[in-house]
């Protein structure tokens, strides 16, 4: 028999395989596997470079949709076809000529949906499809994985159902990518909006979830409520006490209803009418899923999603941490059985020395039968020297040592404190006061004081004196004032759990299906989608928060009450797709499904041009970019490009460079300069000799424009 090839979707996975199966030698392209115990007659190993093929554009299936044409629409090809990528057909011209020289095939690209996609693709476009096909699947790069794997591969034909399901998505992405984009950009240039605008099933209506959350901010108005409250003296030392759920609106509402019961303007006599105690347990976190650990180093370190789905990946790829893309915040028993034996060393590894408590697998974090297809991120074990570890990035080396301490915190004891409640009844008036006092740190031990404080959830807690039930005590009764809170400006980590939870947006079997997927994106694709929306300018991170731009608005109120806004959308595309992926639903007709949508959109989205709401967006979106008015024509605007400031009207040729000798002109600057014809002084000019100097404009006559002119 000639020798099998293996695929691996990446260079470094390949050379992981490699290394694990030892004995090998170099090629052009490739890796040759020499005959051992799991291949006796050897193996070919190549690699591709992730998503190698790339569906047509649309002018490979029609001439006529060359160019951006509403008559056009829409762009429904009666075939897809998937074309090399051009910086990619070296790279599959090696894959393409391996395959056509053997008899099998090991798929080894990443054991997950796309992973077929990319690899059922490639063997698809190489007419390779009817070859034996078996298939590795691992969640760890460490050899003695490998090679377990190697030895237990799996039928390859059991996951084609899955690239199927990959396949449908990616095309139904692009057809409502490429319509919607379109359609919106046209249409939002006849009412005077040059820019494209990108449109997606899942990015649309996470830009809307932020919509949603600035007008919640931007509408919010501060309401007035009153509280009972009341200062209680003890001879062992004064505390706060509240009046149970007596938040009222309504100062004389208070007043009125309390009046008769307190005397406000002296002190009460009274005494301590229940003292409660419980000794509270608190298990240490959940493993990590890729979300978990997203949301928690952007609170920790403010990383991006995109940089710590890198980070996880770099880690996977050095075999420090198992398979990043997950979902699943568990592990099995053989996974804890390694982590157990392993337990002294990544004690070490954080330098923190504690006894092991919990010996025995947990449920909630040890479960079989919640593992499908990959388990919680974690370490592998590969133990890395402390010189090793100095080595790695600081990135690297945070989020490594956070997923340490993360898992091992499972073997250490619970956080315990007692929670005491301390009851004051006066005159049927109840008063509470809470308190908290630590036992035993436990698993909290592993972990920075910041790493465990969550500040959104954590009660403001006082500490307490010691008292006694019966104890006399002075009470001195107020009403206290506060103010309703304006919603919280969302995070740049905020965006994952946003995602996960869009499903409360929803009701009934929407919102259970959301549920059941984990919301909106995959672990895989959220990080992109975010991306995505900061490239597209749709939003903007600033100190770690998020703001919607004027292109994010009005895409928003174009879209507003359709279903490209909502999470629902998503909820119906999974449903289909997970059943096709089960073999129970066929692509063409889910593709039936998706052509009617992109019809509907065609015929309801010019309706919506005319709207209130998106009228004023755009009107505001025009002054808010306008640094100011031309001063070379009547009708137009000076607006900021990327390397100069220019004129909105296409006829007009007035421009201003962004840099005047060496020197950074700001467009606040800009500003003064067209509204009182000079700036402030600007210093540090740099010609024959560093100067400084006002900018004036001038008018140029031979060329019909103005230009800078420096006043001394």
């Amino acid at each position: 028999m000639t020798p099998p090839v293996i695929l691996a979707e990446k260079p470094k996975q390949a050379l992981a395989y490699a290394e694990a199966l030892q004995n090998f030698e170099r090629k052009d392209g490739y890796f040759e596997i020499k005959p051992n115990s799991i291949f006796p007659e050897g193996a070919k190993l190549t690699w591709a470079i992730g998503h190698i093929l790339e569906l047509a554009k649309p002018e490979y299936y029609d001439a006529k949709w060359s160019k951006w044409d509403l008559e056009a629409l829409p762009i429904v090809p009666d075939r897809y076809e998937f074309l090399v990528s051009p910086s990619k057909v070296e790279r599959f011209e090696v894959i393409d000529r391996l395959l056509k020289q053997c008899d099998r095939v090991v798929l080894g690209t990443d054991p997950d949906r796309e992973g077929e996609n990319i690899g059922w693709s490639i063997l698809t476009k190489a007419n390779a499809t009817n070859k034996e096909i078996q298939r590795l699947w691992i969640n760890s790069l460490e050899n003695d994985v490998i090679l377990d794997g190697f030895k237990n591969l799996r039928n390859g034909r059991d996951y084609f159902a899955s690239y199927l399901e990959a396949q449908t998505r990616q095309i139904s992405d692009w057809l409502v990518g490429m319509n919607a984009s379109q359609l919106f950009t046209l249409l939002l240039k006849t009412k005077g909006v040059n820019d494209v605008f990108s449109v997606g099933r899942v990015q649309t209506p996470t830009l809307f979830m932020i919509y949603q959350r600035e007008n919640e901010m931007n509408n919010f108005i501060p309401e007035a409520f009153y509280e009972v409250a009341a200062t209680i003296q003890h001879s062992n030392g004064d505390f706060i006490a509240k009046a149970e759920g007596k938040h009222i609106v309504k100062k004389d509402a208070v007043l009125e209803v309390e009046r008769h019961n307190l005397n406000i303007e002296r002190e009460n006599i009274s005494r301590i009418s229940e003292v409660l105690k419980s000794l509270e347990n608190e298990q240490s976190p959940r493993l990590f899923t890729m979300s978990a650990i997203q949301t928690k180093a952007n609170k920790l370190w403010k990383y991006s999603p995109a940089k710590v789905l890198k980070t996880v990946q770099n880690l996977y790829e050095k075999k420090l941490l198992t398979y990043p893309r997950t979902d699943t915040a568990f592990i099995t028993e053989s996974e804890f059985k390694y982590l157990k034996s392993n337990f002294e060393n990544y004690k070490e590894i954080i330098g923190i020395d504690f006894s092991m408590i919990n010996e025995h697998p947990r449920k909630r974090y040890v479960d079989n039968s919640k593992v499908q297809e990959h388990y919680a991120i974690i370490p592998t074990k590969n133990i890395p020297k402390q010189t090793a570890i100095d080595k790695l990035e600081t990135d690297e080396r945070n989020i490594y040592l956070e997923v340490v301490r993360n898992t091992i915190a499972m073997f250490h004891d619970s956080y315990k404190y007692e929670q005491t409640v301390i009851v004051v009844n006066h005159h049927g008036l109840e008063f509470k006061a809470k308190g908290k006092v630590e036992v035993e740190k436990g698993w909290k031990s592993l972990f920075f004081e910041e790493q465990v404080k969550d500040s959104d959830k954590e009660e403001k807690i006082s500490m307490l004196p010691i008292v006694e039930q019966n104890d006399q005590i002075v009470l001195l009764p107020t009403i206290k004032e506060g103010k309703t809170k304006k919603p919280k400006r969302l995070t740049e980590g905020d965006l994952i759990p946003l995602m996960i939870h869009s499903g409360k947006y929803l009701e009934g079997e929407e919102q259970s299906i959301l549920k059941e997927t984990e919301g909106i994106g995959t672990e895989a694709t959220r990080a992109n989608i975010i991306e995505t929306l900061k490239k597209q300018s749709y939003i903007e991170i600033k100190n770690n928060l998020v703001h919607i731009t004027s292109k994010g608005v009005i895409l928003c109120d174009l879209v507003d009450d359709s279903l490209l806004a909502s999470p629902a959308m998503t909820a119906k595309w999974e449903t289909f797709l997970k059943r096709i992926g089960k073999g129970e639903r066929k692509q063409e007709d889910f593709l039936k499904g998706i052509y009617q949508f992109i019809d509907k959109l065609i015929v309801e989205t010019p309706l919506r041009l005319d709207s209130v709401k998106l009228t004023k967006s755009i009107s505001d979106s025009k002054t808010e970019e306008h640094i100011g008015k031309c001063p070379s024509c009547s009708n137009g605007y000076i607006v900021e490009r990327k390397s100069f400031y220019g004129c909105t009207v296409n006829e007009c040729k007035q421009t201003f460079s962004k840099e005047l000798l060496k020197k950074n002109i700001t467009p606040t600057q800009m500003k003064k300069l067209l509204s009182k014809n000079k700036t402030d002084v600007i210093k540090g000019f740099k010609g024959k000799k560093d100067f400084d100097a006002h900018l004036t404009l001038e008018k140029d006559v031979a060329k019909g424009s103005h230009k800078y002119k420096f006043q001394f």
